[in-house]
């Protein structure tokens, strides 16, 4: 029988990563265990495979994940296999799986999580975030510290996750840790990071007030001797490491995500896109929120002609996403 160990009781990346797997193998609903915060050495499907449902199914799906109701795992999944086959199952509103599922996901809030809704439509207010968030970012960066989703974790010091508070409403991707990163367990503490420190300074952001992480977690180099040389993460290492990222979208549902440079827009945006097209504007992002995106601090660094020029526009841009911010909360 699989069993599926879920990092939180309100992981939905998690179950809908592996029930997707899941789904694909044809595997039963009754043949499935679905556990929360066991050891790391019980089995997890890869959540590598994608197909696509309704998005009437993604919505229950997500609001339902946040009840309390123990069979809510099953349940989904149960659903899932049928919706496969029957597109308009949960439009058409008359099937007792579904009706049951829309109880569950109508409990009345004492029932559920006090985050709210992990994907928030942007109309509403953001739900107040508190110690239950905490305690599941705790636990989720807790089982990336052992992260083997993908080879790198055999190449870098440690796995550096995100920091900053949970209830951020601002929240900036980068690309992967540097060398003094890895070395030091943290995000943006390298050359680039101080100069996003100063860019954010110079547009009155305030870093502690918001919450910064990369779309790759472990540094991907190629030694020079003593020096590791960074190389730009590939395809499927950006895919397997959005495991991660989905989880702390999903924990802070932060009301702006800003992609630093295009390997954080394509892992946000699940597909290959370029700075020029997509930069200045904001981009409803399909679980909630607006993305932005600018250049990656790092490429100002390499700028040889027009440096100043190049920092003032992203600084401009970072602008932007505060008054941006300001009109959304």
């Amino acid at each position: 029988m699989p069993v599926v160990t879920l990092a939180h009781d309100r992981d939905f990346a998690g179950w809908r990563n592996a029930a997707r797997s899941l789904a694909l193998k044809g595997v039963a609903p009754a043949d499935v265990e679905w556990r929360i915060g066991l050891p790391a050495s019980e089995a997890r499907p890869p959540g590598d495979a994608i197909f696509h449902v309704p998005r009437a199914f993604i919505d229950l799906a997500r609001s339902a994940i946040q009840s309390d109701d123990p069979e809510r795992f099953s349940l989904l999944y149960a659903l899932l296999v049928r919706v496969r086959d029957e597109p308009g199952l949960v439009e058409a509103g008359k099937d007792p799986l579904v009706a049951r599922l829309r109880a569950i996901a109508d409990a009345p809030a004492g029932n559920k999580s006090e985050t709210g809704a992990l994907f928030g439509a942007m109309a509403n207010p953001r739900a107040r975030i508190g110690g239950n968030a905490q305690a599941a970012w705790e636990a989720v960066r807790a089982d990336a510290m052992s992260c083997t989703r993908c080879h790198l974790y055999q190449c870098g010091t440690q796995t550096v996750f995100g920091e900053g508070p949970v209830d951020a409403p601002l929240m900036f991707v980068g690309e992967q840790p540097g060398d003094q990163e890895d070395l030091a367990g943290r995000p943006f503490v390298g050359p680039a990071g101080q100069l996003w420190n100063r860019a954010m300074g110079d547009a009155g952001i305030d870093r502690s007030q918001a919450y910064v992480t990369n779309a790759v977690k472990h540094f991907k180099f190629e030694r020079r001797g003593k020096r590791r040389i960074h190389q730009k993460p590939e395809a499927p290492e950006i895919q397997a490491c959005h495991y991660w990222l989905d989880q702390e979208q999903a924990i802070l549902k932060p009301v702006i995500t800003v992609a630093l440079g295009a390997t954080a827009a394509r892992s946000l945006f699940g597909r290959v896109v370029t700075i020029s097209a997509t930069r200045g504007k904001a981009h409803v992002m399909e679980s909630g929120g607006e993305a932005w995106v600018t250049v990656h601090p790092s490429f100002l660094l390499r700028v040889r002609d027009d440096r100043e020029a190049e920092y003032a526009r992203f600084v401009e841009d970072l602008v932007r996403v505060k008054k941006r911010l300001k009109e959304l909360t």
